[in-house]
């Protein structure tokens, strides 16, 4: 994994740790989900059985998030999704009452809401540093069932 790869998917992954990621993990064969990236060490901690809290420590090289393409947003979503990204060009300007400060919190709302609904919004999947999520995989109480 080249020293870029390995920034963007520590960055990524430390980014979503708030919403619940699941993972897999090659050196055990297994999915879990995230929960907690130790980045002095590049390992990650995977959680393996709700049930039990039953955790692996694994390499960072060996993780590889499910992630939602952008491509399989629908169309709720993408309606959902564009109040995020219009951007209003006299605001950014600074000609408006807010003015870019408030455009950067919309921008960062949009940030946000991609993560938690598992977009991969940064090319993972194509450098081969994810995984395509399975459909319905985070959909409500079935990504506890996705562990086994």
């Amino acid at each position: 994994m080249t020293t870029e790869n390995k920034q963007l998917l520590l960055k990524d992954l430390c980014a979503r740790l708030p919403y619940r990621v699941i993972a897999y993990a090659s050196e055990i064969n297994k999915n879990g989900i995230i929960t907690d990236v130790n980045v002095p060490y590049n390992m990650v901690n995977l959680t393996v059985d709700n049930e039990s809290g039953k955790y692996e420590l694994v390499p960072l090289f060996d993780i590889k998030p499910y992630l939602r393409p952008m491509s399989s947003m629908t169309e709720e979503e993408k309606k959902v999704f564009d109040d995020f990204v219009c951007i209003d060009e006299f605001a950014w300007n600074g000609n408006a009452e807010k003015g870019y400060p408030n455009q950067a919190a919309i921008m960062s709302d949009g940030i946000d809401w991609l993560l938690e609904h598992h977009f991969d919004f940064r090319g993972l999947i194509k450098k081969e540093l994810a995984l395509e999520a399975p459909e319905g995989m985070y959909k409500r109480g079935v990504a506890n069932e996705q562990l086994c």
